[in-house]
């Protein structure tokens, strides 16, 4: 195992044995999105199917804002008492601190996601019992830039006063792509087996955005970075 290996594994472990001990995090972003979900179900009638695009404007709309929240609590962790100071003075290169939080807070938010998506499926019946290959390819390329987009500006934004507003104001334009993209593409899942047929562009821009702000996100957090 080679020292930058053992470095990552060591940032990664410190975030989730936080999370493990506070639980805040998880369980705060968990509750936001179930209520959304909740609130969004008895404006679309209780009991009522819902498939379709409104079915994948719902989730959509719980993963971006507990997300967001996510973003923000992962990040405000590593400002609390001069941790971020601490982190910048170690022999750690800024790129591996920016890969940590990064699978930190994906692991968080596909953990939001499941839950999410099972209570979806409980409460407003969303059938996804044939198509749950495509989704999970689809909601896991999608989170993942999601989760690059977050972490970047989750640490831009962490040391203004606004913090949470302006992520939020910041994430939701520039995830815009993912949006429209996978809920096109989650349109096209009834298509059974011609939907990889039909689905090879979507699928494309889902990777080249999840590209283009990896490796954006890999040169910039550096100079992001503030003690």
């Amino acid at each position: 195992m080679t020292a930058a290996w053992r470095q990552f594994v060591t940032l990664v472990a410190k975030d989730l044995r936080i999370e493990a001990r506070t639980r805040q995090t998880v369980g705060l972003v968990t509750i936001l999105g179930v209520l959304i979900l909740a609130v969004l179900g008895l404006g679309l009638g209780v009991g009522q199917r819902v498939s379709g695009p409104a079915a994948s404007a719902i989730l959509w709309v719980a993963y971006l804002f507990s997300g967001v929240l996510c973003f923000e609590k992962t990040m405000a962790v590593e400002r609390q008492d001069g941790a971020l100071a601490g982190l910048l003075m170690a022999p750690v290169d800024r790129g591996l601190l920016y890969a940590g939080k990064l699978v930190t807070n994906l692991v968080l938010i596909l953990a939001l996601a499941t839950v999410v998506t099972l209570v979806g499926m409980l409460f407003l019946r969303f059938d996804l019992s044939g198509i749950a290959r495509p989704f999970i390819v689809i909601t896991a390329l999608a989170m993942l830039g999601f989760a690059a987009v977050g972490t970047l500006f989750g640490a831009a934004v962490s040391s203004t006063r606004l913090q949470g507003g302006l992520l939020a104001l910041v994430v939701f334009p520039i995830t815009l792509p993912l949006v429209i993209t996978s809920t096109q593409l989650m349109m096209r899942m009834d298509a059974g087996s011609h939907f990889w047929e039909q689905a090879g562009g979507g699928i494309g821009v889902l990777v080249a955005f999840d590209a283009i702000y990896l490796a954006l996100s890999w040169l910039v957090f550096e100079l992001l970075l503030e003690p």
